[in-house]
């Protein structure tokens, strides 16, 4: 047994329900290769300020479990370090240097604990205990009163350092299982502070004419917020997603919020068009719903003829595209369709979702093109609230699927509703339960269309996950989205926002948010790594 323990050193031994934790400790083989911004000293591990999490390799996917950790913070006052259960924080130093709980496995809230706070410097020691259905804290030699264990699946461990200094001397998992290994390969497309960007957001995806991949996203310049100095920016893959080319800034209106990239491809004639959302800079999401900003959300469109190496001015669409009494909007995010089979072959649509002014109820809705993205046309709104982020795909028999980031807080799936007149009303909305999520947004795309002996295939993306925004995985639906038996693990860690696309070769890229909102990566699995039923 070693005194202190490393990024991979873990407990394997598995714990009954309702035993005791053992007091053996078993070891694995410690990698060579420390998550960015961490680096061995002595016997201890230390983690710069911003550090990538440190991961354990070890997920809490049973019944009964113990993480322990024993480090010291440089600062320990208001740094917001944490140890990590999937995307929850047991945090060490929080507002006024107060310890805290927050996140979906405490609750969704954030809880500041009644313990004296770690002094810099110092190390202290924090034990999490998940046996008998309770999740049980003893920080430092004191026992906290005990939470309630959500059930199943709670995620990787991980330690964050996030703005402190981090020095790790002991860190220990019993219970779980390793962390699976990931189907496919990725790179970094965006990385916050490249280009002296605060935060890269927001990614979509889309194909152009010529093949070549375009990654979009929002470059935040001001924070992580959702408002402020926000720009698109754009990169260019011209070899299926293995490498990327230089940032390009498509939309930027100085302080003001460009946002919420949704590309669709014209298959015509090959022109690329954006479709995104403005607001003033100094003007906040829940100022918007209130009514009391001094704008609000508008629509936009931007063209490129020359497969995204140039584009038009902003071009505003609001006027069709909205209804007087909405007042938060968003496109996408994601990408749009063009319709392929049926009486609509031909439309254009996008996704996007709204809130009314009266209820504050969100909804999803799309709006569509019918002359190829010359005007644009509001389509149909769902029948049922607490929807709104969403993709669309196109059935085999004509029919489109809308698939909606849920708010239905007691049931953490997806919803889904139909339409069978290319978008102008939905119907039959209801929740998906084997598409799990932590409210957030996803990505639905067709791999193929059936053919003699071979089933039609559809793809979904999103954070598989009840217990936090993590293990971004691929599902796949053999019967248009009824059931979905396949599924590949992408990334174990911490991911949000995806956009799916299927290249000619068969392989698909998954642009997602990775670290949390430290990258957005291009996942990429070979036709040979998909379902081939």
């Amino acid at each position: 047994m070693l005194g202190f323990l490393t990024r991979s050193l873990a407990i394997t031994i598995p714990l009954a329900a309702c035993a005791a934790p053992p007091a053996a400790e078993a070891s694995i083989e410690i990698p060579s290769a420390l998550p960015a911004g961490w680096s061995r000293v002595d016997d201890t591990l230390l983690g710069e300020p911003m550090a990538s999490p440190l991961g354990s390799g070890w997920i809490l996917d049973q019944s009964a479990a113990v993480v322990e950790v024993e480090l010291s913070l440089a600062d320990a006052s208001t740094t917001a370090a944490s140890l990590m259960i999937g995307g929850s924080h047991l945090g060490f130093c929080g507002r006024s240097g107060q310890p805290f709980v927050e996140g979906p496995l405490f609750g969704g809230t954030t809880r500041f604990l009644e313990v004296p706070p770690p002094q810099p410097g110092q190390l202290f020691r924090v034990r999490l205990t998940r046996v008998e259905g309770e999740l049980r804290i003893d920080w430092n030699g004191t026992p906290l009163p005990a939470l309630p264990d959500p059930g199943g699946d709670l995620g990787e461990v991980r330690l964050r350092p996030h703005r402190d200094t981090m020095t790790v001397a002991r860190f220990v998992v019993q219970g779980g299982s390793p962390v699976p290994e990931p189907v496919g390969s990725s790179v970094a497309v965006f990385e916050a502070g490249e280009g002296g960007v605060h935060t890269y957001r927001i990614p979509a995806l889309v194909v152009a004419a010529n093949g070549d991949l375009l990654a979009f996203a929002e470059a935040r310049h001001g924070g992580s917020s959702d408002t402020g100095d926000i720009d698109l920016v754009m990169k260019r893959s011209r070899d299926g997603g293995r490498s990327w080319s230089a940032m390009q800034t498509v939309w930027d209106d100085g302080p003001h919020t460009c946002g919420n990239p949704c590309p669709v491809v014209v298959q015509e004639t090959g022109e690329i068009l954006l479709l995104s959302t403005h607001n003033l800079g100094q003007d906040h999401e829940s100022e918007i719903i209130a009514q009391t900003s001094e704008g609000t959300r508008t629509v936009w469109v931007l063209r490129s003829t020359d497969h995204g190496h140039s584009w038009s001015a902003p071009e505003e669409i609001t006027a069709s595209t909205k209804l007087p009494h909405w007042t938060w909007y968003a496109t996408g995010p994601g990408a749009g369709v063009q319709l392929q089979r049926g009486a609509h072959a031909g439309r254009l649509v996008i996704p996007c979702d709204h809130i009314e002014a009266e209820t504050k109820h969100y909804y999803s809705h799309v709006i569509y093109s019918d002359d190829l993205g010359e005007t644009w046309q509001l389509g149909g709104s769902t029948p049922e609230h607490q929807v709104n982020e969403c993709e669309l795909v196109e059935l085999e028999d004509g029919r489109l699927l809308l698939n909606m980031r849920n708010y239905d807080r007691a049931q953490r799936t997806r919803q889904q509703a139909w339409s069978a007149d290319g978008g102008l009303s939905w119907r039959d909305q209801r929740h998906v339960p084997e598409l799990i999520e932590p409210i957030c947004q996803a990505s639905i795309r067709r791999l193929r269309w059936a053919g003699p002996g071979q089933a039609g295939v559809l793809l979904f993306s999103n954070p598989a996950s009840r217990a936090g925004r993590q293990s971004m995985t691929l599902r796949a639906s053999f019967d248009d989205g009824a059931t979905w038996p396949w599924s590949a693990l992408l990334d174990a860690g911490p991911a949000a926002y995806s956009c799916l696309q299927v290249l000619a070769d068969g392989s698909v890229i998954c642009l997602y948010e990775a670290g949390p909102y430290r990258q957005i990566r291009a996942h990429r699995l070979e036709a040979s790594q998909l379902p081939g039923r």
